[in-house]
């Protein structure tokens, strides 16, 4: 990816698809979008090296998101098994969200966790930030850790299909290991909880 070459029309196309139009170069087009959408944008763009080298890519650029790991007493946690019709299947997630415009993390956090939980945490924690695909995407996703919580009505999305279940901490790690929990989020903010309790 990052190298280039031209077709038959004199464009200049790269590796990895997209094109700029014809007659634009680097030297006076170093970002062209070709999608805008309501959570995030695409764009073909040439981007500085430390070395100073400019590299073509392709970049998704999102608002960030959170995500909640919401603890239950006795050491118990909620997971959320969701439809994702994007891969066609049934997974669980812990809670999790993008940002609106003008919103905080915290209060996308809380929001996110009442939506589709159908509980307020009385406590909230920030875990974590990271970094969800780096490699082409601007996607942040910070984390956070909800406890002593109280029950409330869920006011889920349209179109999303959600069961929210209760599974013993340590369960959840099993699950982590027998690849029954395959979200990145998820087992990332598992993992990190893990360590930070013991």
């Amino acid at each position: 990816m990052g190298q280039a070459h031209h077709d038959h029309n004199g464009d200049e196309q790269h590796k990895g698809g997209g094109t700029f139009p014809q007659g634009q170069k680097k030297a006076d087009t170093l970002t062209q979008y070709v999608f805008r959408g309501r959570r995030l944008s695409v764009k073909l763009a040439y981007l500085p090296l430390p070395s100073g080298k400019l590299v073509f890519r392709e970049v998704v650029e999102h608002p960030g998101a959170v995500a909640v790991l919401p603890l239950l007493e006795r050491d118990k946690i909620l997971l959320l098994k969701q439809y994702r019709p994007a891969i066609g299947k049934w997974i669980y997630e812990i809670p999790a969200g993008t940002v609106e415009k003008g919103e905080d993390y915290l209060e996308c956090a809380r929001r996110e966790l009442e939506e589709e939980t159908g509980y307020k945490a009385r406590r909230m924690e920030k875990l974590f930030e990271m970094y969800l695909a780096p490699g082409y995407s601007t996607e942040k996703l910070h984390s956070f850790l909800a406890s002593d919580l109280e029950p409330s009505s869920p006011r889920r999305d349209l179109g999303e299909e959600i069961k929210v279940v209760k599974v013993p901490f340590e369960k959840a790690l099993k699950m982590i290991e027998s690849n029954r929990i395959e979200d990145a989020k998820t087992i990332a903010t598992l993992l990190f909880f893990f360590t930070k309790k013991r």
